[in-house]
């Protein structure tokens, strides 16, 4: 083979390919093409990369048939070469086109005093509460079921043993199979908490690119707290069914500080409320309201109950809690 006269055919087809070929050198290419004999492509999602290209070059070594003396013309050993090179540069192009393409990640999220129910593609359901975001990722349901979650949700988790479901939340990781729990998890909060209503939840903490399993499995109404400034953990024995009552529009609060329920009430009747002062006392309380409870009327029975007191302004309202018992 000439190998001058292939270096010329390569020049051409790369030519050919920015665009700067002449009207001459441009019909010269394209008969080449149409001299293949072959305008049908594999479909990419059916054939892999190198079975389309093994294919094609089959194909136009086939036209060459076999050679007889000097009957082949150099021209046409130079066309074939120059294809051998075209192919894969017009599959790669062609591939590029109709790929198919990664999902993209969804994103869910709710506004202060507004919860929403998602159904995720495996009939998983998610109860979104106030203030709260879900990322889904466009690899779920795939060999992980992976969210990223901030705020609170409660999950009802399809059962499938193949595709554990994972919830990511900050440094912690919580694993499931299938079953129902609820996690706790707001980014201005220290403490990050998952209840476990049925079924059994593992949760690992994530560190330096290291997964290690916190305690033992959880089960029915086991809950996990998380501090995240102190990386320690306990696990106690709490009502999940009260916990997440959040979801019929109800609040319960079991030994939760003033600070916490603070937050809780401006992020479920969407007004601004804030401490005045630090509690002098660790003070903490398990104390619940119904959901047609008006704002007023659940900071009259919490100041009852724990000797806070409060004034509203124009547009917030100020909590001293400084004496709370």
């Amino acid at each position: 083979m000439n190998m001058k006269g292939s270096a010329q055919e390569k020049a051409l087809l790369k030519k050919y390919r920015d665009g700067e070929c002449t009207p001459a050198e441009k019909l010269r290419v394209e008969q080449w093409l149409v001299g293949l004999g072959r305008q049908d492509i594999p479909e990419v999602s059916s054939v892999s990369e190198k079975n389309i290209l093994k294919t094609a070059r089959k194909e136009v070594l086939k036209q060459t048939g076999t050679p007889r003396g000097r009957t082949v013309t150099m021209f046409r050993y130079a066309s074939v070469a120059a294809m051998l090179v075209f192919i894969p540069l017009a599959y790669l192009f062609y591939n590029q086109l109709y790929k198919p393409q990664t999902p993209a990640e969804q994103r869910f999220s709710t506004l202060p005093g507004q919860q929403k129910i998602i159904v995720l593609p495996d009939s998983t359901e998610v109860t979104l509460n106030s203030s709260s975001s879900l990322a889904v990722g466009g690899s779920y349901n795939q060999k992980y079921r992976r969210v990223t979650l901030s705020g609170e949700a409660y999950f009802r988790v399809k059962h499938d043993k193949q595709r554990p479901f994972i919830v990511s939340t900050g440094k912690l990781q919580t694993q499931v199979l299938g079953t129902e729990f609820n996690v706790h998890a707001y980014t201005d909060e220290a403490n990050i908490k998952v209840a476990v209503v049925q079924g059994r939840v593992k949760v690992s903490e994530q560190q330096n690119g290291v997964t290690k399993q916190l305690g033992d499995v959880l089960t029915h109404n086991l809950m996990l707290s998380y501090d995240v400034n102190s990386r320690r953990h306990v696990t106690t024995t709490a009502d999940a069914e009260k916990l997440s009552a959040w979801k019929k529009g109800e609040l319960y609060f079991e030994e939760t500080g003033i600070q916490e329920i603070v937050k809780a009430l401006s992020r479920r009747y969407n007004q601004g409320i804030e401490l005045a002062d630090a509690p002098l006392a660790n003070c903490k309380y398990t104390i619940s309201f119904s959901s047609g409870d008006a704002l007023p009327k659940v900071l009259t029975v919490l100041g009852q109950l724990s000797g806070i007191t409060y004034q509203t302004t124009q547009n917030k309202i100020i909590i001293h809690a400084k004496n709370c018992h």
